[in-house]
């Protein structure tokens, strides 16, 4: 009996040694098989991860890049209003000394820009864009059928002497006011002044800053 009792422990030691073998050979291809899944997956993960921060990086640049412009439109509109309001002031002062009012308040101002007047270098002559911006001024005032002064005032960059722009900025003012006569308003009730490059509302060290500068304002006081 004991010769048949050993008979039947040795195969069943290769068997247990059979089987655990085979389970450490599955568990050694399972964990290579999960270490090439891993790679495969996380690796591509990866590389999106490395791009969505660099496009992240790339986006911080351009806010700060666009607040920046934001900031610039900001001051230069600041520097406009308070243009705006110092050029108010000055011609109600004028026409209040000249007796020019009867209610002595500001009603609107219009900008004929260089991007409308189109000047030519040196020269005071209206263009067509011009000339139809005035005419819409025009068509206003005799709807509103309200007695009232305007003061025309000639600006322009700095290019060229400060003596040629004073003059300059004058003859631009008066191309306006003999359009405006010519077509019914009152010459005593125009009155214009250069300003020359005293007063530029944009940088005159960019083309797009002296364009803006090159303007005759009108202003309609009551």
């Amino acid at each position: 009996m004991a010769h048949i009792q050993a008979s039947n422990t040795q195969p069943t030691r290769r068997s247990a040694l059979l089987l655990a073998a085979t389970a450490l050979a599955a568990a050694t291809l399972a964990g290579c098989a999960t270490q090439d899944f891993v790679r495969n997956t996380v690796a591509p993960v990866e590389s999106r991860v490395s791009s969505l921060s660099s496009r992240a990086d790339g986006t911080d640049a351009a806010v700060r890049a666009l607040d920046g412009r934001v900031k610039g439109t900001e001051d230069r509109l600041n520097a406009l209003q308070a243009n705006v309001q110092q050029t108010q002031a000055d011609a109600l002062a004028r026409a209040n000394a000249a007796g020019k009012l009867t209610e002595g308040r500001f009603l609107m101002q219009t900008v004929l820009t260089d991007d409308k007047i189109k000047f030519a270098s040196g020269r005071a002559v209206l263009t067509g864009a011009a000339t139809a911006d005035l005419d819409q001024l025009l068509a206003k005032l005799k709807a509103d059928n309200a007695p009232v002064y305007l003061e025309i005032q000639g600006h322009t960059d700095t290019t060229g002497p400060a003596d040629l722009n004073q003059r300059l900025g004058l003859a631009r003012a008066d191309a306006v006011r003999q359009y405006l006569a010519s077509k019914g308003m009152p010459l005593h009730r125009m009155a214009t002044i250069s300003y020359g490059e005293a007063m530029p509302i944009a940088d005159n060290k960019s083309a797009e800053g002296r364009s803006a500068n090159r303007r005759v304002q009108l202003m309609v006081l009551r």
